[in-house]
């Protein structure tokens, strides 16, 4: 007598998988089912990995594709995702309270009075990019009423302002800043490539003419301190680069060049100009 009875065969694997992101590393818990061992392919030509939760830190910010082979007893499966690791941007708000300024990192400092007026200066952006947040802390009042902005826009040094300004170094850039302390607005200008080199700058280059491109500002509080921002969304030819040169000077009251920056006065501009990156 004989007896048959039917094979049940083995559940196939079920990948899944949820993560958290700080910063540029990743945690990602397995939620997979009918797995006995999986395979991590993090999606940035990094080595793959059989831990079952790994943590992963990125190089660099951007979408990546995730692949999780789950493998069991009735074969494997495989479960892409993509993921954006996102740089996380600060909340900044133009009130005159510098506390929301302490995460984030100096753009130039270190300068002090043996360089001039101004000894350290932040930069930040909002998460679209349509804002520009700056912190400047150094002699701050009517003797010395002027910071002057320059943006390398496009990231490349060999467009824009080559030349020099009554001292300054420019390092190609797009747009000049004039913020004066006692204006209700800043005065902005685009580069006119075959303009004089002098002064080879057109005003006007803002889609909102009355406001100018600096919108909130806190004022210089107690002489020494204050934040405004630049916002680039109103520019009549945005930032269109992820990564963009910024130089610092402050003048005073008579426009003269001998006055304080960040970078020093007559700096090299290909060794003291800041890349700041919005990604």
């Amino acid at each position: 007598m004989i007896s048959c009875s039917k094979d049940e065969s083995k559940p196939t694997p079920t990948p899944n998988f949820t993560y958290e992101i700080n910063d540029k590393t990743v945690t990602f818990t397995n939620t997979s089912t009918d797995a006995t061992s999986y395979s991590w392919d993090f999606g940035d030509n990094s080595d793959v990995s059989a831990e079952m939760n790994p943590v992963h830190m990125y190089e660099a910010y951007g979408d990546y594709d995730v692949r999780l082979t789950a493998i069991g007893d009735g074969g494997q499966e495989i479960l892409k995702q993509t993921i954006s690791v996102v740089k996380e941007w600060p909340v900044i708000t133009i009130d005159g309270d510098f506390s929301d300024w302490d995460a984030v990192e100096s753009f130039y400092s270190g300068y002090g009075d043996a360089s001039g007026t101004l000894v350290e200066a932040k930069v930040t952006s909002d998460a679209a990019g349509s804002k520009l947040y700056f912190y400047v802390k150094g002699t701050l009042n009517s003797d010395y009423p002027v910071i002057q902005i320059m943006i390398n826009a496009d990231g490349d040094t060999t467009t824009g302002w080559s030349g020099m300004y009554s001292g300054y170094a420019s390092d190609g850039a797009e747009y000049q800043f004039e913020y004066g302390f006692d204006w209700e607005f800043c005065e902005t200008y685009a580069y006119g490539a075959g303009v004089d080199q002098g002064w080879p700058w057109e005003d006007v280059i803002t889609a909102d003419t009355e406001n100018g491109d600096i919108t909130e500002s806190s004022g210089p509080v107690g002489g020494t301190e204050m934040e405004f921002a630049i916002e680039t969304s109103l520019m009549k030819n945005p930032v269109v680069a992820d990564e963009i040169g910024i130089y610092f000077w402050q003048q005073p009251e008579d426009w003269s060049v001998t006055s304080g920056a960040l970078p020093p006065v007559m700096a090299d501009p290909l060794v003291h100009v800041k890349i700041f990156s919005f990604q």
